[in-house]
């Protein structure tokens, strides 16, 4: 069973110490309270939340094979000054937020790198490992909502594939903003809603990846009926217009989707990739049926999305990133 964080703390005090809430397990009364349960799928039971994909075991598994494949894309855990921001100063804890930490794999491998830090990771379900490094602890949050932390608690906030989950990002960085200290620092990391092609390879996804497009067509127009924009490429203006932090860095990479790519690393990456889109795809199966749509014509978009991905060389993901420091 995952592993509920108890928040009976007083709201400021671990701003300034190590003091831990107590863990505890779900009982069978609590699990209403977090979880519930549609065409064999485990879904988060916050009705007024957005998050539309299920947080059970096949989806969990998803989430850790998408936190190798992001860290084996960028050969780090992390992009920016990290190593500055959270270097050792005397008489003063460094502290890092992770939102929508989903199975807590990011705040666990940073952990190890970074073993004088705090780490927290916030979600609105409770399933994260149940045995944190000493030094990490996860919280039941919903991060669209002001956190319990006093103003600039934070050296490092960092947000990875939360874009399904927040429906304001722009209100979600003055947050951000308020929690770090100046000079800390913000990560955003998202992969696009589409496919695109590799350099050296068609440019055009309409005509030689027509199902694959077609897919991510109708999944946004469904995401969208719940407020979830496609943003990943925007995030960077939003930064900028919040006036809050420095002009942002911005890095893209290609995710192979398959084993197309000559390189023997990144072929091992597309086809973790391309076994991640196909289990994205029957993730948003209930979804689509939530807007209306027919089991014929769900069952036709996703199969001819994954035929495109099986078939077609040189499709990639785009991987955003953008970091700033807080000023």
């Amino acid at each position: 069973m995952a592993l509920e964080y108890s928040d009976n703390m007083p709201h400021d005090e671990d701003d300034a110490s190590d003091a831990s809430s107590d863990v505890t397990e779900l009982d069978a009364n609590d699990f209403p309270d977090h979880f519930s349960e549609r065409e064999g799928r485990l879904f988060h039971s916050h009705g007024s939340l957005p998050y539309p994909l299920p947080v059970d075991s096949p989806e969990q598994a998803r989430l850790n094979n998408l936190h190798r494949i992001l860290r084996d894309i960028v050969e780090l855990h992390y992009l920016g000054p990290v190593a500055e921001v959270l270097c050792d100063v005397r008489g003063r804890q460094k502290r890092v937020l992770d939102l929508c930490t989903g199975t807590g794999s990011w705040p666990m491998d940073m952990a190890r790198l970074f073993p004088g830090v705090k780490i927290y990771g916030l979600d609105i379900v409770p399933i994260a490992t149940r045995r944190p490094e000493r030094h990490v602890q996860f919280e039941i949050h919903d991060v669209t909502r002001r956190s319990r932390w006093n103003d600039g608690a934070m050296d490092f906030v960092h947000a990875r594939s939360i874009d399904l989950a927040v429906t304001d990002y722009p209100k979600l960085l003055q947050e951000a903003a308020r929690l770090l200290r100046p000079g800390g620092l913000f990560f955003s990391g998202e992969i696009g809603r589409y496919v695109d092609f590799a350099h050296g390879f068609s440019s055009d996804p309409a005509h030689q990846a027509p199902r694959a497009q077609r897919f991510f067509q109708v999944v946004n127009h469904s995401l969208q009926l719940r407020h979830l924009a496609p943003i990943a490429d925007k995030i960077p203006s939003f930064i900028q217009l919040s006036r809050q932090f420095t002009v942002p860095t911005i890095q893209t990479f290609h995710i192979p989707i398959g084993d197309w790519h000559p390189n023997t690393v990144m072929r091992r990456i597309g086809k973790m990739y391309l076994n991640a889109l196909k289990d994205f795809a029957e993730s948003l199966k209930p979804m689509l049926r939530e807007t209306g749509m027919t089991q014929h014509d769900i069952d036709n978009y996703v199969n001819g999305f994954i035929h495109d991905i099986e078939h077609v060389r040189g499709l990639v993901g785009v991987y955003h990133t953008a970091w700033a420091r807080k000023l």
